[in-house]
């Protein structure tokens, strides 16, 4: 019960439903999702079946019927996914719905000591939509594909995969190909390669004109430090079914998770770097640094981040974290963005346990006269294992973006500020209840390398999972 800032009914309720059911035999797998929404407007409310499915099969052969998920490479060609607990809104349609992106059809898989099999037909979602649009609109692409993965060498894997799409009868098609292995010194190494196939381009054509996406990585952990480095080159590949690694850091901490780089697969070159050293066997430093290229009309977008976290263990019961973040991003006109903030994490005798975490944010918004931003952000979690957490958390900005009422011709650019409340308590190992109440603020989100939009909201919600 609640709504977005400045918007009315402040009491708007709504409730949604959704019912997952499993039956698994030997060989067997039968199951089903039910979604229900119920608005205010009857025109937003829906209760359908938005997946249904059967698996047969065991570790070496496979077939799916109906909706899943699946994977081909790293994800340049497809990637389909969800990612449970997790509610979408948009501030357009306003309903709401589980986050993922399956697809409808049909799957095989073939697994053997020395090669790996995948082929698939089916129709992707398309989850900007909500459910109450028709299914023709929600899933109006077809696609086929095939992956192959070979394991004749001992270190070394190498595969390949193609990809036709089709839509308004319109037919194009993608191949990749893709090595992986284990190198001496602990180093693990993955590169992959897709293009569209067609035109007169060579395969390995790495120029903006021609449709293709890149993607390499190495990694290696030696005693107590270790190390990754990530490279990408993405151009004209928003297939709206794939998700290529962004390769951008997915922080925990909200101002940085909130203030993220969202991948632009249509144009987008960049790279990743990220070291660890564990000192004294508790202690942990970790470096990451990251930089995005988008080229626009001519104009290049170059973001830039550096991020420093260490976790010092102060004793057995009581560790803290300290960060540190400086960030350019032009393309949103903030530069440059420093951050920081400590994460204190204690137990208590009894089973008790606290949480306070203290977080700072500054930047310039670069448009003439320059705009000096500030938000803050600090929580407080009181817990007692394993049933019982409540904490409160306070928000504040001076984001003139925010700070105004929209619905008015007034500026003020007062501080805004967001406070809430939460309490969950832990039935036993199979029922959860989340209570929400008070003020939160909304922004991006990144979850598993996918980010998403979270709502403002103000009022109360409740959360009940149960699991049979």
């Amino acid at each position: 019960m609640g709504n977005l800032p400045y918007e009315q009914p402040t009491d708007l309720t709504t409730l949604y439903d959704q019912l997952n059911l499993s039956y698994q035999s030997r060989h067997l797998n039968a199951y089903v999702k039910i979604e229900q929404f119920q608005p205010a407007a009857a025109e937003k409310s829906y209760r359908k079946f938005t997946q249904r499915g059967l698996r047969f099969g065991d570790d070496q052969f496979m077939i799916t019927l109906g909706n899943f998920s699946e994977l081909l490479g790293r994800g340049l060609l497809l990637r389909s996914y969800e990612i449970p607990g997790t509610i979408l809104e948009d501030p357009g349609f306003r309903v709401r719905r589980g986050f993922y992106r399956d697809i409808e059809g049909f799957a095989l898989k073939y697994q053997s000591r020395f090669i790996a099999l995948k082929a698939l037909r089916g129709k992707p979602l398309v989850n900007s939509l909500p459910p109450t649009f028709a299914e023709a609109a929600r899933r109006p692409n077809l696609i086929d594909g095939l992956e192959a993965n070979l394991h004749f060498l001992k270190n070394l894997n190498f595969g390949g995969a193609y990809l036709r799409h089709s839509r308004d009868q319109e037919l194009t098609k993608f191949s990749t190909v893709f090595i992986s292995g284990n190198l001496p010194w602990g180093i693990q190494i993955y590169s992959e390669y897709a293009r569209q196939a067609g035109g007169s381009n060579d395969f390995f054509d790495f120029s903006h004109g021609a449709a293709h996406a890149f993607y390499a990585s190495a990694s290696g952990v030696r005693g107590p430090a270790g190390m990754s480095v990530e490279y990408k080159d993405y151009a004209d590949f928003n297939l709206k079914f794939n998700d290529p690694p962004p390769l951008i850091r997915e922080h925990s901490y909200v101002v940085l998770n909130r203030s993220t780089h969202v991948l632009e697969a249509l144009n987008e070159t960049g790279w990743q770097a990220e070291a660890f050293l564990r000192i004294a066997g508790s202690h942990l430093l970790t470096l990451n640094a990251s930089r995005a290229e988008n080229n626009f009309f001519g104009r290049k977008f170059i973001f830039r981040e550096i991020f420093v976290e260490f976790d010092y263990a102060l004793n057995d019961l009581t560790s803290v974290k300290g960060f540190w973040d400086r960030s350019e991003d032009p393309f949103k006109l903030e530069k440059p963005r420093h951050a920081t903030g400590l994460y204190l994490e204690k137990a208590w005798p009894r089973a008790w346990g606290t949480i306070l975490d203290l977080e700072y944010q500054a930047f310039d918004r670069q448009p003439a006269p320059a705009q000096r931003v500030k938000n803050y952000v600090v929580a407080f979690t009181l817990s007692r294992a394993p049933s019982v957490s409540a904490g409160i958390a306070w928000e504040r900005t001076t984001d003139p973006l925010l700070t105004d009422d929209p619905n008015t011709d007034v500026v003020e650019s007062r501080p805004r500020h967001w406070v809430g409340g939460a309490f969950g308590y832990k039935y036993n190992d199979r029922h959860f209840l989340n209570l929400f109440y008070g003020k939160r603020r909304g922004g991006p989100a990144c979850t598993a390398g996918i980010c998403y939009e979270v709502l403002d909201f103000e009022g109360l919600e409740i959360r009940i999972s149960s699991n049979f």
